[in-house]
């Protein structure tokens, strides 16, 4: 049997979400039996670490395209962040042949680059975030008014894309019951989960860690908050604790506070779960975005106790199965709550422990590769 998998952008090439979700398919296509053959756009310059597939087929993605395919998306009424992934991936999937089976992620920002080449066989549509959704939440609280304003133009064109890419599919997918809910009728949520690993000494030095794609928007106005609002109060309580900032594409502003009250700045970090196994406690003041918050599972794989914001946690909880992070929102109750565990190592071991428990019993990646295997074998015995 032949697979082809769709990405926007290769795995191998950065460290996007999305590039996280392709390994995880191919993962789940390789224990499926499937041979995959991988079409992706990839930038000037880079270069794929693909494992577990029989052939890739990157499709270039020049700047040079972006202003003639923004006026024809803006004119078309598509989303316009469709221009940015502006190639010949019709040519690449003529070159990767014939399949028993196409998956594509995050179609509604393809799908004008492929419509009408994915008819061959069966469809797996994996929007893996509701992008509308998180349109919507960034046009009402993106602290920028030019972001605001974008960002209500671009909703509606996103809701409009997920509804088209959900016609024909097979299967529906999607990365959280969350997001599931704001996308088409009959979309599914499988986790991306995480690879569980020994969990190490519970007893931890009073650190506090922060992680995830830095130049994300929302990860990097949340370790804006943390640093300049948070933090601070925080310090002020237990003078010796430390804030370990961890994870790729740190911005300036973020490794400016290197050195500085007790902030420790890492980027990229090599080993992520060595990493968080430093913190007594996370803190995850995150308000925008949609989809799987992988640095939530991955601080509950490591057995810390975590104060999120309320979203967050709620994108990271299952059906009848609350996440057992401590929910915060104001400055003053993320710092309260991190100083609690901070001056309690008990408290934040217990409640790490019971983190570790969720993570093993909801988020274990063998799960999810299972789920996906299913996913494939519905869409196949439904055609």
């Amino acid at each position: 049997m032949k697979a082809v998998l769709l990405v926007p952008r290769l795995p191998g090439t950065g460290f996007t979400g999305d590039r996280l979700r392709a390994e995880l398919h191919l993962l789940a296509l390789n224990e499926a039996g499937y041979e995959t053959a991988l079409v992706g756009g990839i930038a000037s310059g880079k270069e794929p670490r693909v494992p577990l597939t029989a052939s890739v087929h990157p499709v270039p993605l020049a700047p040079s395209r972006i202003p003639l395919a923004l006026a024809r998306a803006l004119l078309a009424g598509d989303p316009l962040q469709s221009a940015l992934f502006s190639g010949d991936f019709r040519a690449a999937l003529r070159e990767a042949g014939r399949a028993d089976l196409f998956v594509a992620l995050l179609l509604p920002r393809l799908l004008r680059h492929v419509e009408g080449a994915l008819r061959e066989a069966p469809l797996v549509v994996d929007f893996v975030d509701a992008l509308a959704e998180a349109a919507r939440q960034a046009a009402r609280n993106d602290p920028a008014p030019w972001r605001r304003a974008y960002w209500t133009v671009e909703a509606p064109r996103l809701a409009v894309a997920e509804a088209r890419a959900a016609r024909g599919a097979a299967v529906l997918l999607a990365t959280t019951p969350f997001d599931a809910e704001h996308l088409p009728a009959g979309t599914r949520a499988v986790a991306n989960g995480v690879t569980l690993l020994p969990l190490g000494p519970s007893e931890r030095a009073p650190a506090v860690a922060f992680t995830g794609r830095l130049m994300y928007r929302p990860n990097r106005l949340a370790a804006r908050r943390l640093l300049r609002d948070i933090w601070p109060r925080v310090r002020r309580a237990v003078p010796d604790a430390r804030l370990l900032v961890g994870g790729a594409e740190a911005p300036g502003e973020v490794r400016a506070s290197e050195g500085r009250e007790g902030v420790e700045v890492v980027s990229p970090v090599a080993d992520m779960a060595a990493f968080l196994r430093r913190a007594r406690v996370v803190a995850l003041p995150v308000d925008l975005g949609t989809g799987t918050p992988n640095k939530l599972f991955e601080a509950f794989e490591a057995g810390a106790a975590v104060v999120a914001s309320a979203g967050v946690i709620a994108r990271a909880s299952s059906p009848g199965a609350r996440a057992p992070a401590r929910a915060a929102v104001t400055d003053e109750e993320f710092a309260r709550e991190i100083t609690a565990y901070l001056t309690d190592p008990e408290r934040a071991a217990r409640d790490g422990a019971a983190c570790r428990a969720f993570a093993e019993a909801h988020a274990d990646r063998r799960a999810s590769v299972a789920a996906l295997a299913a996913a494939y074998r519905a869409a196949v015995e439904g055609a």
